[in-house]
């Protein structure tokens, strides 16, 4: 090594995937920082990444250094594509904004349970698909879930058909319906009024009345694009986001916003009651806001516990903000209306047969479609799949 020369430190990513969510300055999934130190290595630097860990998916896999590759110099964190053991990709959690509630986030320690979870996940999907693929399909959504790999996986297996139209709700979807040989199609392709036979999604948490919170992956509006124009969602998910109220895990409600209306939207969000909202960044802070497919920016706004409609009607509060309590419908359309809010993480109202019995029965035309699920496919611990349908 000459004497101007740098070396290298590699620091290797033990996960299933890392996602250009996480690191959107690098769509291959490459990236590189320099440090000009020559004494030593930038250990404060490697601290903050391993700490920010569990970023990487909801099970948050650990950063492994090879110590026998640290030196000093050149700082290079590279893909681990050729060493993933799946072609999934996984939703950057938002909790690393949130040094608030860290009795609330999912163990940031990778154990055995890692297998379980993604065998759980196959489980739900493989029961998901069984139940509500029909090969004979001719549009069909696909989410961005980290569980909606094995989904993909399992239509494989059933069918091939070049003439299906898979319909992706982001970049990462679209990946992975390409590598299993299926046929993607812009949701903007598609003839006005074109309605998917089923669409599939996975979620962040999921309530008792099939109300879900989704966008910890940041592609939250594509996918309740897609969810709206489904005959029925099929969301796929493990035991980890079976809760009975929403927010009673997961942390935050993501909301994509137009970057120039941040301030005003943080403010509208502080006066509704959320404790502490924040505008998401990426990985490397310095990197900045992480944005999403249509350029926008992402806040993750905690709120306290959602009550479900039932809940207000038992009298266990308004449900209105008034008292400190919100329902997940009436919290989901006070934040839509705050003034540069693109949409909200909360899947809620409807489904899309509840949406059309209403629009061909009762004639209601304003009524134009469903977002939530009419099935919950959960993976369990033991390796049973419990579903929770519409009532």
């Amino acid at each position: 090594m000459g004497p101007t020369a740098r070396p290298t430190i590699f620091l290797d990513l033990h996960c299933p995937s890392a996602t250009s969510a996480l690191f959107p300055i690098a769509s291959a999934y490459h990236f590189r920082a320099r440090f000009m130190s020559s004494s030593s290595p930038p250990l404060r630097f490697l601290h903050l990444i391993t700490q920010q860990r569990h970023c990487i998916s909801h099970q948050k896999h650990q950063l492994t250094p090879r110590t026998s590759q640290l030196t000093t110099g050149t700082f290079s964190l590279l893909s681990t594509r050729r060493r993933t053991r799946h072609s999934s990709f996984s939703a950057p959690s938002p909790s690393h904004l949130l040094s608030s509630h860290p009795s609330r986030l999912f163990s940031s320690s990778p154990t055995m349970s890692d297998a379980a979870v993604e065998s759980a996940k196959r489980a739900a999907a493989q029961q998901a698909v069984k139940d509500h693929f029909d090969p004979t399909a001719t549009n069909v959504g696909i989410g961005s879930g980290t569980t909606i790999v094995y989904v993909v996986e399992a239509i494989k297996q059933v069918s091939t058909n070049p003439a299906i139209r898979f319909i992706p709700t982001g970049y990462q979807s679209r990946q992975v319906i390409v590598k299993a040989g299926l046929t993607p199609v812009a949701f903007d392709s598609l003839p006005e009024g074109t309605m998917f036979d089923v669409a599939f999604d996975g979620a962040d948490e999921v309530d008792a009345e099939l109300n879900c919170i989704k966008g910890g992956g940041a592609c939250l509006f594509q996918e309740k694009l897609v969810a709206e124009r489904a005959k029925k969602f099929v969301c796929v998910a493990d035991y980890r986001k079976k809760q009975d109220r929403l927010l009673t895990i997961w942390p935050t409600i993501p909301i994509e916003v137009a970057p120039i209306a941040v301030p005003t939207v943080l403010k509208g969000l502080r006066t509704l009651g959320s404790s502490n909202p924040k505008l998401r960044t990426t990985l490397l802070e310095k990197s900045g806001p992480l944005k999403t497919d249509q350029d926008f920016f992402i806040v993750d706004a905690p709120f306290k516990t959602l009550l479900c409609g039932s809940d207000v009607k038992a009298g266990k509060g308004k449900g209105d903000g008034s008292d400190g309590t919100w329902e997940v419908n009436k919290l989901s359309e006070a934040i839509k209306a705050l003034t540069g809010v693109l949409e909200v993480g909360i899947f809620s109202g409807l489904n899309g047969p509840d949406a059309e019995k209403i629009r061909s029965t009762d004639g209601v035309k304003t009524v134009t479609s469903g977002q939530k699920p009419v099935a919950v496919y959960f993976g369990m611990q033991d390796g049973s799949v419990e579903v929770r349908t519409a009532a």
